[in-house]
């Protein structure tokens, strides 16, 4: 008989440690030799969940806990609740193989759709931090994530509400894409090794390319003060094209643009470049009275 998925509650932030090297062990990578080298699983932003961009996800204030959810001893994911006293607490889960290769700094153009398995586990682990918030008088869980994600599977299942829009994740295959009209020419440079991508009037732009997948995280990855949208797309069918010339096995760029970027340049400029919105980024609220 199929064994069902279990979760497991620790309310002790000092087990993070433990947690860490359970998540590189899910994944066969080998883990720190030391504590000092183990970086902290909160540390950074996941780039689909939209944590870390000013959602009302943030995982401010105290960690109440974390949620993991395993199957037969292997961990599918884990949920981190943080609160500071308040009516309302926050949640965040993370799929085990995002979490392992953000831990060890891989680049991360996109991972692969979660599997009914890992979606299971996210409506449990939502569930339980649901339950969890309530033990400590939250009256509201906040979490984010795409609306087709494990994230937003766990919204609809509990019954949680859209409280706004705050990130998307655009596409294109390079393969198939052909150099949009209308734009003005640009002078540009490719960076050089190990980097990835292109720099020139006034912007840098890097990407991450792993086997048939590129990704590029606009907050970080895009430098370009006061560079208008149609120079901005320009430069980004430029990359396109670099691509699809030096990575002819890429099917997919994927481009993370959040509203932390106050002007709309880039946003502005993805579609100008022929890149279309696959996914949105939701923040969702639950009500727990």
């Amino acid at each position: 008989m199929k064994r069902d998925i279990s979760l497991d509650w620790v309310g002790n932030p000092a087990a993070e440690e433990r947690r860490a090297t359970e998540v590189y062990a899910s994944v066969t990578l080998p883990a720190p030799t030391s504590p000092s080298q183990t970086p902290s699983i909160a540390a950074s932003a996941d780039a689909d969940t939209g944590v870390g961009i000013g959602s009302a996800a943030d995982t401010s204030g105290d960690r109440i806990g974390t949620v993991t959810a395993r199957r037969a001893g292997r961990m599918l994911g884990r949920l981190s609740i943080h609160g500071d006293g308040e009516a309302a607490v926050t949640a965040q889960g993370e799929r085990a193989d995002r979490l392992a290769r953000r831990l060890v700094c891989e680049p991360r153009p996109g991972a692969a759709p979660a599997t009914a398995e890992e979606r299971d586990a996210f409506v449990r682990m939502y569930r339980r931090a649901a339950e969890q918030a309530r033990t400590v008088g939250a009256r509201v869980l906040h979490w984010s994530g795409t609306e087709t994600g494990p994230e937003g599977e766990a919204a609809r299942v509990l019954g949680a509400r859209v409280t706004g829009e705050i990130a998307r994740i655009w596409t294109v295959d390079p393969s198939g894409w052909w150099p949009p009209g209308g734009l003005p020419a640009v002078r540009v440079r490719t960076l050089p090794p190990p980097r990835v991508g292109l720099i020139g009037e006034g912007a840098e732009l890097t990407v991450a390319v792993e086997d048939d997948r590129a990704y590029l995280n606009a907050g970080e990855a895009i430098t370009a003060p006061g560079v208008g949208a149609a120079i901005l797309g320009a430069l980004v069918a430029e990359l396109v094209e670099s691509i699809r010339r030096t990575y002819p096995d890429v099917r997919e760029l994927a481009v993370f643009e959040f509203d932390g970027d106050t002007e709309g340049a880039v946003r502005q400029a993805l579609p100008l470049a022929g890149l279309r919105i696959e996914h949105r980024v939701w923040d969702f609220e639950l009500a727990l009275d």
